[in-house]
C-alpha cells in the first residue's frame, strides 16, 4: 500500500502534538477533579483516534481529501474538548488555533472559515454534552505546555510549509533545466518538431521550420498542413484526427510545399498530447509531430531501384564479388549464359566457377591487370552448367573506396557468337 506522502507528514505532526494535548488535558482534569469519563475520553481521543485517522486516509481512494476531513475532525472534537474543560483561555487558544493553521495551510482562507465554524461547532456539541461552565483559569505547567506546544506546532507547520516550497522550488528549476535542454535540442536539431491543437493549428514549431517556410505560415495559430502537397491533405489530416480521438501515435509519410515552392518529402511521428500526461486516460489536447526530411534519401532509393531494375534487364551478365572474391550478386544474363542461378552461386567464390578451359595463370595475369591499371577486357572460353563450351568478351573492374583500397570488383560480360566476335574488341592476354 503506497501512501501519500501529505498523509504521512500530517500523520506524524498529529500524533507527536496529540501526545502533548494529552498531556495538557490530564494536568488539567487533574488540577479540577474532573471524573474518570474525561480521562477515558482523552486516550481514546488523544491516544487511539490519530492512528484510527491514519488507516483511514491510506486506505481511501482519494487519500489526500480523506486527510483534509480528518483535519476538519480534529477542529470539531477539539473545540467540544474546549468546552467540556470550562473555557481554559490557554487550552481554547492551542485547541482552536492548531485545527485553524492546518486548514488554511491546506485549504487557504476556504479551510479556515470550515475550521472555525466546526470549532464553535464542537464547542456547541460539548456544552450540550457537559453543561456550561467557565473556568479560564490553568495552572502553571499547563500554561508553559500550551504556550510552547502551540509554539512547536506552528514552528513545525511553517517547516513543513518550507520543506514543500523549496521542493516546489526545486521542481520548478529541474523543469525549467529541463526546458532549455528541451529547446536546445529542438532549436538546434534539423527534424521538424511541432505541437498542434485538435484542429492542426500551431501550437509550437521549432527553428528548424523557418529554414523551409514562411513565418507567416509558421504563425502560432495558422492551419499547421496549409502547406501539405494537395494529394496528402485528406489522409493527413484524416491521421490526426484518429490520433486525438484514439490516443494511439502512428508513422505518416507525407510531402510539404517550402517557401521556394519545391516540394520536401518527409517521415512524420504524430504522438498525442494529454492534459495531465501522468494520467493515461487524461484529455487530448493535441499533437506533438517529429517530422524527418528523407527528400534526398527517397531519391536515392528511387536511383537504387531503378538501378536494381536495369541490373536484371541488361542484356550483359554481370557479377559482383567483393575484395577476397566471394559473389555478392549476380544478374538474370548471368544465369541464361552460364545456366548457374544466383541462389546457387551468392556467397561462393568467384573461383569455383572458374572453368579449366584456361590455365590459372591466366586469371592471375587478368587479375594484376585489375591491380595496375583498375580494368581488363578480352574473349575467353568458357563451359556453361550443362557442359557446352561458349566464347565470351569480359570485362573485370575495380571499385576503390576514398582511401584507393579495393573493395569489389565488377565482371560484365556476354556470348560473343550472339552478337558477333568481329564487333567487339578482342585483345589477347
Amino acid at each position: 500500500m503506497q501512501v501519500h506522502r501529505q498523509v504521512r507528514t500530517i500523520y506524524t505532526v498529529r500524533v507527536a502534538s496529540f501526545i502533548v494535548c494529552f498531556l495538557v488535558v490530564g494536568l488539567h482534569a487533574w488540577d479540577r477533579g474532573f471524573g474518570a469519563a474525561v480521562w477515558i475520553c482523552a486516550a481514546l481521543q488523544f491516544l487511539a483516534y490519530p492512528h484510527l485517522a491514519f488507516l483511514r486516509s491510506a486506505h481511501a481512494r482519494d487519500q489526500r481529501g480523506a486527510e483534509v476531513q480528518n483535519l476538519y475532525a480534529d477542529a470539531f472534537l477539539l473545540g467540544a474538548w474546549i468546552a467540556v474543560l470550562e473555557f481554559p483561555v490557554w487550552i481554547a487558544y492551542a485547541f482552536a488555533s492548531s485545527p485553524a493553521l492546518n486548514a488554511t495551510v491546506n485549504r487557504g482562507l476556504r479551510g479556515l472559515g470550515i475550521a472555525v465554524a466546526l470549532s464553535c461547532a464542537g464547542v456547541l456539541a460539548g456544552i450540550l454534552f457537559a453543561g456550561y461552565v467557565y473556568w479560564p483559569a490553568t495552572s502553571s505547567l499547563v500554561t508553559a505546555l500550551c504556550f510552547f506546544g502551540s509554539l512547536a506546532y506552528g514552528a513545525g507547520v511553517g517547516y513543513v510549509v518550507f520543506r514543500q516550497a523549496r521542493r516546489i522550488a526545486d521542481t520548478r528549476e529541474s523543469l525549467r533545466e529541463s526546458e532549455r535542454r528541451y529547446r536546445l535540442i529542438t532549436e538546434h536539431a534539423g527534424d521538424l518538431v511541432a505541437m498542434v491543437d485538435r484542429d492542426g493549428r500551431w501550437l509550437y514549431n521549432s527553428p528548424s521550420h523557418a529554414r523551409l517556410f514562411s513565418a507567416e505560415d509558421l504563425a502560432i495559430g495558422a492551419d499547421a498542413f496549409r502547406n501539405l502537397h494537395e494529394d496528402d491533405q485528406f489522409r493527413v489530416r484524416g491521421a490526426l484526427q484518429v490520433v486525438v480521438r484514439g490516443g494511439e501515435s502512428c508513422r505518416l509519410r507525407l510531402r510539404l510545399h517550402t517557401a521556394t515552392g519545391e516540394v520536401r518529402r518527409f517521415e512524420a511521428l504524430v504522438h498525442p498530447v494529454r492534459e495531465h500526461e501522468a494520467e493515461k486516460g487524461g484529455r487530448i489536447t493535441g499533437a506533438v509531430i517529429a517530422a524527418r526530411d528523407v527528400t534526398e534519401l527517397r531519391d536515392r532509393e528511387e536511383q537504387l531501384e531503378v538501378a536494381a531494375h536495369a541490373f536484371e534487364r541488361m542484356a550483359e551478365a554481370m557479377m559482383i564479388t567483393n575484395a577476397a572474391g566471394r559473389i555478392m550478386m549476380v544478374n538474370q544474363s548471368y544465369a541464361h549464359i552460364t545456366g548457374y542461378t544466383a541462389a546457387e552461386v551468392v556467397g561462393r567464390a568467384e573461383s569455383d566457377y572458374r572453368t579449366a578451359m584456361q590455365p590459372q595463370s591466366f586469371y592471375d595475369e587478368i587479375y594484376a591487370e585489375v591491380l595496375r591499371s583498375g580494368h581488363w577486357d578480352g574473349t575467353t572460353w568458357c563451359r556453361r552448367r550443362d557442359g557446352t563450351v561458349y566464347r565470351e568478351w569480359r570485362s573485370v573492374s575495380a571499385v576503390r573506396d576514398a582511401e584507393e583500397r579495393i573493395t569489389h570488383y565488377v565482371s560484365l560480360f556476354r556470348e560473343l557468337d550472339s552478337h558477333g566476335a568481329d564487333a567487339l574488341p578482342a585483345r589477347s592476354a
